[in-house]
């Protein structure tokens, strides 16, 4: 039986145990999935509890808000996707050794892809945590014409800046004066913070700031219509539903965590099953 765990903080109506006990029961394959709740501002706390599920009771781990950065201590070794991200959602113990990595980062290229849009083009990307940098790497990778990021947290938005940077792709930091602008002349904006999730309702940018660009995403999936995605629709802006990122995500893990990949019929019917919850 695998054991796999999801680590973080406000995960109570998390969709993870239903993905992948459900996508474990429809493969065949033996696997518990649950969650493991836990509140800490301590890396030291966090590190040690993770060695101790490991060390008595899991194979696997997904890892969400607020841990993806301080969860790489953990690691015996980082996977490029999330040693070029510096953060990690998915930990696996393989031949003795915990892996970290970051399958928020394909999950959204495979997302974007089956969009529909050509280009990401000019982005503004909210929330520089955890999602916000696996999704700028992303969207880099998807030829973004230009991105600029924003954070209420300068230090954090300093140090995404600083880190693409040191990968060749440049961004620009926004300051508050400056937001409204920038997303008045995006194509696309991107929300990466955890406003709209039931725990924290509410949108991150004013919804009438939202008018002609082309599309959107909100990494918020519960509920699946938020605040943002609901403003973007009443301009009949193309959203992109922060439930095809967990979707992918959750897939690229599963199969890191059993070694086994869906055929896609199986995924496609299995997506359909998952999202009507959501509904």
């Amino acid at each position: 039986m695998i054991q796999c765990r999801l680590i973080g903080q406000n995960i109570q109506r998390s969709q993870s145990p239903a993905f992948h006990n459900e996508l474990a029961a429809k493969l065949s394959i033996e696997l518990n999935y649950e969650l493991d709740e836990f509140n800490t501002n301590c890396t030291k706390t966090l590190t040690q509890h993770a060695y101790q599920l490991f060390e008595d009771e899991i194979d696997s781990a997904n890892v969400t808000y607020p841990y993806k950065e301080q969860i790489l201590n953990v690691a015996d070794k980082v996977d490029h996707s999330a040693e070029r991200v510096g953060a990690a959602n998915t930990l696996v113990k393989e031949h003795g050794k915990i892996v970290a990595y970051n399958t928020d980062y394909s999950g959204f290229i495979t997302a974007f892809k089956q969009f529909g849009q050509s280009s990401p083009g000019n982005v503004v990307l909210l929330g520089c945590g955890g999602v916000g940098k696996a999704i700028c790497f992303s969207l880099a990778d998807l030829q973004a014409t230009h991105i600029a990021i924003y954070d209420r947290d300068l230090t954090k938005m300093n140090s995404l800046a600083t880190r693409l940077a040191e990968a060749g792709i440049d961004v620009i930091c926004l300051k508050d004066s400056e937001l409204e602008q920038y997303v008045n002349k995006a194509d696309g904006v991107l929300n990466c913070t955890p406003v709209g999730h039931y725990q924290t309702p509410g949108c991150p940018i004013n919804p009438k700031w939202l008018k002609a660009q082309k599309w959107v995403f909100d990494a918020v999936y519960i509920p699946h219509e938020t605040e943002f995605i609901l403003a973007a629709q009443n301009q009949s802006i193309d959203c992109l539903s922060g439930f095809e990122l967990f979707f992918h995500q959750a897939n690229d893990a599963f199969t890191l965590f059993t070694g086994i990949k869906a055929s896609s019929a199986e995924l496609n019917n299995f997506k359909q099953i998952q999202l009507a919850k959501l509904r």
